[in-house]
């Protein structure tokens, strides 16, 4: 199953990426699915990401870098019209240093839910949430930056993080996972544990925009132990807040075969 079956995604879909744990790997997992299909389709961020997770995409005239509104809705109307032969997809963002690493940033959110509005593009994907390569993560009070128009928020999480110890070194925003969970520092994170943040108002899914779909990914479930141990926080977090999620993906986003199974919502009422 492609990771946009299990999503199961319309013809029109503005999807958010948010979370730790593998988010740009299946940012770009999804972004060469959907490439395939013969769709408008923008790739950004609202917060940064490595120049390095967009360069797949960036080839002739695909990086639209300018900073004025007006201008950049101009070169996507260009860009995606039938005339147009630069293709079918389109990365915008702005290349910048940052702690002398070469990042990309993107443009406000407003332009997004702008462009959405006016129906210059049938696919948008955001990554909407900044981890620093940690598998798990708690979202600061400016944290995530999720577009209003977002149909389909994807929260990430690496089941590795299950039993390392609550350090900086394994969770991104150590100090509030732990005023989240009730979990001290130096403690072992534990299913239970995992699946509060999960659900928790400012946990995974904080700032969601009304109606979107909640799509839970648990990311790095290669083997036999770590899928079933996925399997035990998918129930765990079906337990405390299923009405909330639309549907539950466990697997492995850097492997060939993305999806190892899918927990639909009927499943969970």
């Amino acid at each position: 199953m492609l990771i946009s079956e299990a999503l199961d995604l319309k013809e029109r879909a503005f999807i958010s990426f948010v979370g730790a744990g593998g988010k740009s790997t299946l940012f770009k997992r999804l972004a060469e699915e959907l490439a395939l299909k013969d769709k408008r389709m923008i790739l950004t961020t609202t917060t940064k990401m490595f120049s390095w997770q967009l360069t797949p995409f960036v080839k002739k005239d695909r990086l639209i870098e300018v900073r004025d509104e007006e201008t950049v809705r101009g070169y996507i109307k260009k860009y995606f019209s039938l005339e147009s032969k630069g293709g079918r997809l389109a990365v915008i963002g702005e290349k910048i240093e940052d702690k002398e690493e070469e990042k990309v940033s993107g443009p406000p959110p407003e332009c997004l839910d702008k462009w959405w509005e006016e129906d210059l593009v049938d696919f948008i994907l955001v990554e909407a949430d900044g981890a620093a390569g940690r598998p798990i993560k708690a979202p600061a009070p400016h944290e995530p930056v999720i577009p209003l128009s977002t149909t389909d928020l994807i929260g990430v999480v690496g089941i590795d993080a299950v039993g390392l110890p609550l350090n900086e070194e394994n969770v991104f925003r150590s100090e509030i996972f732990s005023r989240l969970t009730g979990l001290n520092l130096g403690e072992k994170i534990g299913i239970e544990v995992l699946a509060f943040l999960i659900c928790h108002p400012q946990g995974l899914f904080k700032g969601a925009p009304p109606g979107c779909r909640r799509h839970l990914f648990i990311n790095k479930a290669e083997d036999s132990n770590s899928i079933e141990m996925a399997e035990e926080f998918a129930f765990e977090v079906l337990k405390i807040c299923h009405r909330r999620i639309s549907d539950i993906i466990i697997g492995a986003a850097g492997q060939r075969e993305v999806v190892a199974e899918l927990i639909k919502e009927e499943k969970a009422l």
